[in-house]
């Protein structure tokens, strides 16, 4: 397997201002956790050995923080992860200066948003969920090929947009997430429309994909029943590669191993990378395509 030389840019500032740039030879590494959940991804930055000045500016609130990684080789830095910075902070490791940051994807819009709407009769999903994004301040990545749902007696909210979007969505066959700061809409365990990605040895499958069979939960409804969640049974693979920045949960990809063939959707994806140690790799849940 080919050897490619990493790189990454870190840039956190504050919302639309100039902020400050990290960039390589300085170490960092990240833990970079998503899925296609409503609650915002969570992911965690440690930079070492900053200047004194460099660390007070990372530690100011409400900052935004956008980690780009890859390889020079192919197509350099891509946005791999984003969002506000909810903690930071620095500890001392023996010789070295760790400064920490946990960074959720969406979180000041989530927090932030609340949203006043009245649609007339006749109003489709489609042009509601776009307004909404647009109240949040996020570019919207619905795939234009989705069915929209037609509101026959109209559509009011008033609350925080995460409920209107849980609304909207649910009533529409659709599920939400926030990826890298863009509010994400497919089809419940559909797919987004960006370009399938092949998988194999050629291009930095590592090891053999293990199975995974994730079981229907049950919870507690009260009086003794129980009810079904909503995740049903799904089958499907843990597969680890070399670092994927472009790939999100939603997305799919294309299984060429011994063990699994065919096109999947990403259920979940781990990046995790160490630019003086050992990892710059994707750890990916994927399972049928519904």
């Amino acid at each position: 397997m080919p050897r490619f030389r990493r790189t990454y840019r870190l840039v956190v500032g504050p919302p639309g201002g100039q902020g400050t740039t990290i960039l390589p030879p300085m170490q960092i590494q990240f833990d970079v956790q998503k899925d296609a959940e409503e609650d915002p991804n969570v992911h965690s930055i440690r930079i070492y050995n900053l200047a004194p000045s460099t660390r007070k500016a990372l530690e100011k609130p409400d900052l935004r923080a956008y980690l780009y990684a890859g390889y020079e080789e192919e197509s350099g830095a891509i946005l791999l992860a984003a969002g506000t910075v909810v903690d930071a902070f620095t500890r001392f490791d023996s010789a070295d200066v760790v400064t920490e940051l946990a960074i959720a994807d969406g979180y000041g819009e989530l927090r932030d948003s609340a949203v006043s709407l009245s649609y007339g009769a006749g109003s489709t999903s489609a042009t509601i969920i776009q307004d909404v994004a647009g109240k949040m301040g996020l570019v919207l990545n619905m795939p234009r090929s989705l069915t929209p749902r037609t509101w026959e007696h109209g559509f009011s909210f008033y609350g925080p947009a995460r409920a209107a979007l849980h609304k909207l969505c649910k009533g529409a066959g659709l599920e939400w997430s926030i990826q890298n700061q863009t509010l994400q809409v497919v089809a419940t365990k559909g797919v987004t429309e960006r370009s399938v990605v092949v998988l194999n040895a050629a291009s930095g499958l590592i090891g053999s994909p293990e199975r995974v069979r994730e079981a229907s939960r049950e919870k507690d409804a009260g009086g003794g029943k129980t009810v079904r969640s909503e995740r049903q049974r799904r089958d499907g693979w843990r597969v680890r590669s070399l670092l994927l920045p472009w790939l999100n949960p939603g997305d799919r990809v294309r299984m060429d191993s011994r063990q699994v063939k065919g096109i999947w959707r990403v259920e979940s994806v781990s990046h995790s990378g160490d630019y003086h140690g050992g990892d710059w790799t994707t750890d990916l849940h994927i399972v049928e395509v519904s």
